[in-house]
């Protein structure tokens, strides 16, 4: 049996990679015989990368680039690297801390034309890659970073320029490199400490209003015992008929809020659960649940009122939807699949139309816009023993476009048939990652009735529920 080389690319990408990398080796093999550097120039490539791996201070690794010029050429060095504001400041020099070479006028210096000399200093601007310049911690100006300026004396040779703009790059992509890391590593700094910002202003309130809810139903269901005792003790009046009347709706009214809580109070916590941001990536608390109880009785609640408003049926079950079994235990993170149903609910919400005509509506029913909903029971889906649980959401409407359907699960992808519904294309790539961390999959299939969205999820504990 093959094994699989890459769990990330298939392989044809693979073997586009592989062609691509053979190609550039081959090329690069013929510039570097090209380029003809002297012994003590690839040297000095080599010491450089060699020694940039100690550094980590940008300070370090400036002061390295322009010591290696010193030490092995003879010839005096400063790098100019912008700000923020895309000023040249002088970070490093080869004379020493306190650099006895006078500072260069830098402003209106040409950083984007190549090399140029300047009141007898060769400048070689230093360029970055073209990639993530919008996450660097400065403005470049196009691909430039700052500046290499050499103090030859008395000139230099075509040969030698062509080297020092070699090195010049080398040492801009380490420049990059090391702008990029400090970025990163200040933006996981601002996300540890939102993350306990979160906790202590977000998370820890918010179980409060939990408290406030039990001690408002307490309440409530004293004056529904009190009504209820004065209907039975007292002669009807117009006045407690309303009261009666005014209870039942704070009932409803009640009721409907307190799912809305707990529903975006589980979102809330599941989503910006500590764990997540401590790892780097959605952390899974796995539990067995009652696939309907836990999960698809309570986002069906919430989104009733919705799919009303789109005069949306709802159906328990049609062909090809699977059954509506209340007995399904699977393995999962509540709060996560919930969402995963979460994002296909509200995507039926606003995609969901009309059956077409030449098309069976499900159970025999007229043309309308209806929802379908079912699970199937996939045995030995997760291996011999282990079984796994799809959930269905088919959709009336017209078919999505053969085009699209391959790339609706891919992040940020909206297919051409939107219309002006808002959204993001990040609902169904969050539904597929979901789904894959629990071993599962989500995926798209066209049905007789329209559309159908499915995820899978392992059934009782046939995983690990550790993650």
């Amino acid at each position: 049996m093959s094994q699989q080389i890459s769990p990330f690319r298939s392989s044809q990408e693979l073997e586009e990679t592989f062609a691509l990398v053979q190609q550039r080796i081959a090329q690069k093999l013929l510039d570097y015989k090209a380029y003809d550097f002297s012994k003590k120039q690839t040297c000095a490539f080599n010491v450089f990368f060699d020694l940039a791996q100690e550094f980590d201070a940008l300070e370090d690794l400036l002061t390295l680039a322009v010591l290696i010029i010193r030490s092995m050429f003879d010839v005096h060095a400063e790098i100019y690297v912008l700000n923020s504001r895309s000023v040249l400041l002088r970070y490093g020099c080869s004379t020493g801390a306190s650099c006895a070479i006078p500072v260069m006028n830098t402003e209106g210096l040409p950083l984007t034309d190549g090399p140029f000399w300047q009141d007898k200093r060769y400048c070689i601007p230093i360029r970055g890659k073209k990639i993530d310049q919008d996450l660097l911690p400065i403005t470049p100006v196009g691909e430039t970073l700052g500046l290499l300026v050499l103090h030859p004396e008395p000139d230099i040779t075509e040969k030698d320029a062509f080297f020092f703009e070699k090195y010049a790059n080398r040492v801009g992509y380490q420049l990059h490199n090391r702008m990029l890391a400090f970025k990163h590593r200040e933006h996981l700094e601002f996300i540890k400490n939102l993350v306990h910002d979160i906790g202590h202003n977000v998370i820890v309130p918010n179980m409060y209003f939990k408290l406030l809810f039990r001690q408002l139903d307490g309440k409530m269901k004293a004056m529904r015992h009190a009504i209820s005792d004065l209907m039975e003790t007292s002669i009807s009046s117009p006045t407690l008929a309303q009261l009666d009347y005014i209870q039942h709706r704070m009932d409803e009214q009640y009721n409907e809020v307190f799912r809305h809580f707990q529903q975006t109070s589980l979102f809330l916590e599941t989503l910006l659960r500590q764990s997540h941001f401590e790892k780097g990536r959605y952390v899974l608390h796995k539990s067995v649940v009652n696939l309907n109880d836990r999960i698809i009785t309570p986002q069906l609640e919430r989104f009733k009122a919705r799919f009303d408003e789109k005069d949306i049926k709802l159906i328990p079950y049609c062909e090809g939807s699977g059954t509506f079994d209340d007995s399904i235990l699977v393995t999962a993170d509540v709060g996560l699949v919930s969402q995963v149903l979460a994002n296909l609910f509200s995507n039926a919400v606003k995609y969901t139309r009309p059956t077409p005509h030449d098309e069976a509506a499900p159970n025999g029913e007229k043309s309308g816009k209806y929802l379908c909903y079912g699970v199937t029971l996939l045995p030995d889906h997760f291996g011999k023993g282990c079984c796994g649980a799809r959930v269905n959401v088919i959709t009336s409407g017209p078919y999505i476009n053969a085009e699209d359907a391959p790339q609706l699960f891919k992040a940020d992808f909206r297919g051409r048939d939107v219309g002006s519904e808002y959204g993001t294309g990040h609902g169904l790539f969050f539904a597929k990652e979901i789904s894959r961390l629990h071993g599962g999959d989500a995926g798209y299939e066209a049905h007789p009735m329209g559309n159908c969205f499915y995820f899978t999820l392992p059934c009782d504990d046939s995983v690990p529920k550790s993650s």
